[in-house]
């Protein structure tokens, strides 16, 4: 066994997991705060519940396509 090639293969799947994971969080992120008490709500807590999924999604998505691009 190769152990460069069994690396290869675990870096895809991180990838894939990681880019799914963050497109997950971003659905989740626009899902769960779509109603209109919501959207008159605009005090800094509940904009940082909702940025901090963004964030964390758009990141996980980032790692994701770095992997699989370096891989």
């Amino acid at each position: 066994m190769e152990p460069r090639h069994l690396t290869r293969g675990w870096r895809r799947t991180l990838a894939a997991s990681l880019a799914l994971v963050g497109i997950v969080l971003w659905v989740a992120a626009v899902a769960v705060h779509v109603t209109p008490a919501d959207a008159r709500d605009v005090t800094f807590p509940h904009m940082e519940a909702r940025l901090m999924g963004i964030v964390t999604g758009g990141a996980s998505v980032a790692g994701g396509i770095i992997l699989i691009v370096t891989g």
